[in-house]
């Protein structure tokens, strides 16, 4: 990549709210990055991908009211214009009491550092010679049969908030990943898949080796049968916990609507989970994927505990719903990008680990299953009662082992239930894309069922 996050989002932040009337409460959201994707498969690169993006996201508050416009340029004659349609979205909009910008709260951003210029540097032969060795590392075995695709990815992105209330903030932070889809055959004639990938903020911080070694862990070696239905003890791999605390954080987080909804109307202090249990969101961990020294709104990320021994502590606040409670911000605003307004949300969830690895928690289950993906959690779990269906696929254990494999079944319980049945937290912490890092974890009893 010949890009460069030089800080000019900032002067164009400052440009925009110099243009703010009296008696106006304006907020510029700025951000641009680029990425790139490479496509190998059989040693042969198929697609390379590069795109640049940036954008303004301009809030307008005004007696009361909330405009908001946005602009995919960031031209200097696109500024004017942006700001003039945030005012006119705020005349048809009604007067609300929630309708605030947050001021400076005097904490100190995080000193972490998110950026790597190597990850900026890296050549496209260099990225596809990562891909290559990927696919030669997994297809050298013989429970390989082909591979459907190695993916390369890469991302640098720089943003910055400034506002009339006194925030100014600047952010920047490079990704990178390579990732394996895997096909098997294990004597049945149906071809079974695995996936394997590892990220970094730097080509450094890859383990290749890792990836490759991922994907064949969980691709079938011999036929498998469905397994009757059953209730039983559940273990989740790191990227299945990683998933289920991001479902947990939003029922914590979003607002209440019904007396009885699961884990929402919870006040705090109130018990959800055995007392080994802590889940912190945690920005300023510069380990965690979701990493930032700042959030959506300018403000600094802190450590926030939303589950402390098993009680419900505190939720997350953005500056319009902690007003709306009566309660400071908690430095947790996201957005989708400048496009969307910001909202309260996590970006670094994790449980504190445990004293226990993996092969530990495996070794006190008898009779158990190891869940290694999941799908339909999010969209199957209903938000008043937190029961869900989601289908899984992984592998039985037995005395302690991990048995045969299993696909294609249906992992059925309740988010209540599953947090105030965990048994165990592991200690093998994983970051993962998205908003959660995940270790293993054993889960007292969950049904299973072909599905």
């Amino acid at each position: 990549m010949t890009w460069q996050a030089d800080g000019a989002v900032v002067r164009i932040g400052r440009e925009v709210v110099s243009r703010a009337r009296p008696g106006e409460r304006v907020e510029a959201f700025v951000a641009r990055g680029i990425d790139s994707q490479i496509v190998v498969r059989e040693q042969t690169v198929e697609s390379v991908t590069r795109s640049d993006s940036g954008g303004l996201g301009v809030r307008v508050i005004a007696d009361g009211r909330v405009g908001f416009a946005y602009s995919g340029s960031l031209d200097p004659a696109a500024l004017g214009q942006v700001l003039a349609d945030a005012r006119d979205s705020a005349l048809y909009t009604d007067v609300r009491g929630d309708a605030v910008l947050p001021r400076p709260d005097g904490v100190p951003a995080a000193d972490i550092d998110l950026w790597s210029e190597d990850c900026v540097a890296l050549s496209t032969e260099e990225k596809t010679a990562l891909s290559r060795e990927l696919e030669r590392a997994v297809t050298a075995s013989a429970k390989v049969r082909g591979v459907k695709s190695v993916r390369w990815g890469d991302a640098a992105a720089e943003s910055a908030v400034v506002s009339t209330e006194g925030v100014e903030s600047y952010s920047r932070r490079t990704s990178c990943f390579v990732s394996t889809y895997v096909l098997g055959d294990p004597g049945t004639g149906v071809t079974t898949t695995s996936t394997g990938y590892t990220v970094g903020r730097s080509p450094a911080e890859l383990d290749v080796a890792a990836a490759a070694r991922e994907a064949l862990a969980a691709l079938p070696e011999a036929a498998h049968r469905q397994p009757r239905s059953q209730r039983l003890p559940v273990l989740f791999d790191p990227s299945v916990t990683a998933a289920f605390l991001a479902v947990v954080s939003g029922m914590l987080n979003n607002p209440a609507t019904h007396p009885d909804q699961a884990l929402a109307a919870a006040e705090p202090g109130h018990r959800v989970a055995p007392e080994h249990v802590t889940l912190v969101d945690d920005p300023t961990d510069s380990s965690a994927y979701g990493a930032a020294r700042h959030d959506a709104e300018g403000l600094a990320t802190r450590r926030n505990v939303l589950l402390d021994r098993g009680c419900l502590a505190q939720r997350l606040h953005d500056s319009t719903s902690g007003h709306r409670a009566g309660v400071p911000s908690t430095g947790s605003a996201v957005r989708a990008g400048y496009k969307s307004l910001p909202r309260a949300g996590a970006r670094a969830l994790s449980l504190v680990p445990g004293d226990l690895d993996r092969a530990a928690l495996l070794s006190g289950v008898t009779h158990g299953f190891l869940v290694q993906a999941i799908s339909g959690l999010q969209a199957g779990t209903d938000p008043l009662s937190g029961r869900f269906s989601a289908a899984v696929s992984g592998r039985m254990v037995r005395d302690g082992e991990l048995a045969e494999h299993v696909h294609h079944c249906t992992l059925a319980s309740s988010i209540p239930e599953a947090l105030g049945g965990l048994l165990a937290v592991g200690s093998d912490v994983r970051s993962f894309p998205g908003n959660a890092r995940g270790m293993t974890v054993l889960i007292a009893e969950m049904s299973l069922g072909a599905r």
